[in-house]
């Protein structure tokens, strides 16, 4: 009798012990996710432009829709495709005049709504002071049977942390893109409205 006392006194009290150490052994803190540095620095930025075309929204789709085909724009020699219009995964290689390489992957392709989407696959903040960039561009019907092309960008400055360097600050990436995507339309505008008639 006098043992079994003595052995519940012992579990009790081994109980208790085990119970406090627990309460005070602090919790392990999850372990971030891949995107947790933007809920503590970076927000997402956008960018959208447009630009009115002198030709048919029909005219204009026929350019955007082609993936492969983009050598019309800045500062690009020319371009290396591989699948047809099938999102993630036809991708192209953007061959640039200064010898640097972009490659990116579509992501959307709809000919009703004509509209295409496409994402860089690796980021080059000295190329581009922003990361995650993915864009959309969009064919819209304009007045006098023009048509009306919107370059919608989303992204995130070059520095995802807080406290961001010069040059990769949030200024910085927007004003990169703002560029790249009024640089890009113009581009467009050119090269339709030099091979097809005003309509």
């Amino acid at each position: 009798m006098v043992n079994l006392i003595r052995r519940a006194a012992f579990l009790f009290f081994m109980t208790v012990a085990a119970t406090a150490q627990a309460a005070e052994t602090p919790a392990t803190p999850p372990t971030p996710g891949p995107n947790s540095w933007a809920a503590h620095g970076a927000a997402p930025l956008k960018s959208i432009e447009t630009i009115e075309i002198a030709a048919a929204p029909e005219r204009v789709w026929a350019v955007v829709s082609d993936f492969g085909g983009y050598s019309w724009l800045p500062g690009v020699a020319r371009v290396e495709a591989s699948g047809d219009h099938t999102p993630e995964q036809t991708r192209r290689r953007l061959i640039m005049t200064d010898g640097g390489v972009i490659d990116e992957t579509l992501i959307r392709w709809d000919a009703e709504k004509k509209t295409v989407a496409f994402h860089r696959d690796r980021d080059d903040v000295k190329r581009l002071p922003a990361i995650n960039y993915m864009t959309h561009v969009t064919v819209k019907p304009g007045a006098d049977g023009r048509t009306l092309v919107e370059w919608k960008g989303r992204f995130y400055r070059g520095h995802p942390f807080n406290d961001p360097p010069p040059g990769l600050d949030d200024d910085a990436a927007q004003a990169a893109i703002t560029a790249l995507h009024r640089a890009s339309l113009a581009a467009l505008k050119k090269k339709i409205e030099s091979e097809a008639p005003t309509q």
